[in-house]
């Protein structure tokens, strides 16, 4: 089932396209090269050369393993999207897993502004000399004593000693700061909240582009699948042909021309199998590639088919433009770019901020403790800064930038639906005419055959039979292949594509 059905870079047509119509190219060419002249018919009486004796070369794969590794386990396009999904699937959905990851850790550093900070520090220093200061006690209280020439003086009854510098000085301090008003902090918050949910929608919008290419290619591989079941076909009617030719040549119905002929034509259909059998396994590799396997051994399915989303032009233009994930992210860029004016603005706001320390030391100094503790209050104004009013120019200049991206992302979305929509439309009728030109090219080449077997028509009419009925097969594959991913290419355009939230 495909996933959901629910840019920046834009697919532009399918792989598989490229791989079907480089497998009908070969087909075109056999009909459209110029045919060799009739050889010249044998005198009458004249000996007619004897067959050949060698046995013409044979395809060496096994008729029942024309599909290379046709035995191995199906792995349908829903369990390939879900094996993309999960972890140590698809490496490009682990960087987007990543990069949420990212915005929600800046939400984080957006908080840090306004969150308390906490330091501490310590340290030891080693004085070359240590200062003691004798201070009286005045608790003890004074006397006075005779002086030397006779007059008293007042003399403190106990003297203390006062480190003031240590030999050993060990200290240590813890320190906080809690701003109180930063106004571009606010905004700061703000933005970077915005900012998870325009990187999920970013993120979503590719996992969907992702996923998207994942359905292409392996639409690209069942239409290579079909392909090889076409040119079996198309080689074992050759084969038959080539058997007619040899039975006609060896009782003289045609000249060995005409043998040789169906035996080139049988080797170009063994060219065109072993092409579209390595067309195959190209598309099995690259859809290994992309949801992290090891080898391709695994085997492709055809997909249910998805109905194209209904409703009138308008109707699908206005649900691209309100779906898309991708210009819902821009809106959200242009919303946290038009706050970043506003934010720059406010850095010319005062911003307060409180700090508090507390530090211990191994002496107490004059006021004989060892710890200390403060707190202050800061209040700081910008009077001017020519980087502010740069930081103001800046931020106008981005919103409209973000605005024009915006603009310009709703006109590609627009163009996107009504060119997928057109597209839906020319495969519908192609697709008509390719299987109206099928069935007439297989019931024109089935009478050229017969009438060929019974000598009323040429080689060179066989041949170009066989190639119109072979580039007519082709393209059935390829119009159905058109059809089902121009509905997906569709649903893609208006957001229908893939998942709402990847998480």
């Amino acid at each position: 089932m495909i996933p959901d059905r629910s840019k920046s870079f834009v697919l532009r047509r399918p792989l598989a396209l490229a791989t079907a119509l480089a497998l009908l190219a070969p087909g075109l060419a056999v009909a459209q090269e110029t045919p060799p002249q009739p050889a010249a018919q044998p005198e009458p009486g004249a000996e007619q050369a004897a067959p050949p004796q060698d046995v013409p070369p044979q395809l060496t794969i096994n008729p029942n393993e024309v599909v290379p590794q046709s035995d191995a386990p199906v792995i349908t396009l829903q369990q390939m999207v879900e094996r993309a999904s999960a972890r140590g699937g698809s490496l490009d959905l682990e960087v987007l897993r990543q990069r949420l990851e990212q915005a929600n850790v800046n939400t984080q550093r957006a908080w840090a502004a306004l969150l308390p900070v906490v330091q501490a520090s310590g340290s030891y220093t080693r004085n070359s000399v240590e200062a003691v200061i004798p201070f009286p006690n005045f608790a003890a209280g004074f006397s006075e004593q005779p002086g030397p020439n006779g007059t008293p003086i007042t003399v403190p009854n106990e003297v203390t000693n006062i480190t003031v510098q240590p030999a050993n000085v060990w200290n240590a301090r813890i320190s906080a700061t809690m701003p109180i008003l930063a106004m571009p902090a606010y905004y700061g918050i703000a933005n970077a909240g915005q900012a998870v949910d325009l990187t999920q929608k970013s993120v979503t919008f590719a996992r969907n582009e992702l996923i998207f290419s994942l359905t292409q290619a392996y639409y690209g591989a069942v239409a290579s699948k079909r392909i090889i079941e076409v040119s079996a076909a198309q080689l074992e009617s050759a084969r038959e042909q080539e058997r007619v030719s040899r039975a006609r040549f060896e009782v003289g119905e045609i000249p060995k021309v005409g043998y040789l002929r169906s035996a080139v034509q049988r080797a170009r259909f063994e060219q065109d199998l072993v092409r579209a059998q390595n067309s195959y396994v190209s598309a099995k590799l690259a859809i290994a590639a992309l949801v992290g396997l090891e080898g391709a051994n695994f085997t492709v399915e055809a997909p249910e088919p998805v109905p194209a989303p209904e409703g009138s032009i308008d109707e699908l233009v206005n649900a691209g433009l309100a779906q898309r994930k991708d210009l819902a992210a821009q809106r959200d860029a242009e919303d946290i770019a038009r706050r970043a004016v506003k934010a720059a603005y406010w850095q010319f706001a005062p911003v307060i901020a409180a700090n508090g320390t507390y530090n211990w030391a191994n002496f107490g100094g004059f006021s004989g403790k060892p710890d200390t503790w403060a707190v202050t209050i800061n209040a700081v104004f910008t009077i001017f800064d020519w980087n502010r009013y740069a930081d103001i120019r800046l931020a106008k200049s981005q919103l409209a930038q973000s605005r024009a991206e915006r603009e310009n992302l709703a006109r590609t979305v627009t163009k996107e639906v009504k060119t997928s929509l057109l597209e839906l439309e020319s495969a519908r009728a192609n697709l008509i005419s390719a299987e109206e030109a099928a069935r007439l090219a297989e019931e024109s080449a089935s009478l050229v055959r017969a009438q060929y077997e019974a000598g009323a028509a040429t080689y060179l009419d066989l041949v170009d039979a066989q190639a119109t009925e072979f580039a007519a097969q082709v393209a059935v594959v390829t119009e159905q292949l058109n059809t089902q991913v121009a509905a997906l290419r569709l649903s893609r355009s208006i957001g229908k594509f893939g998942v709402e939230r990847f998480e």
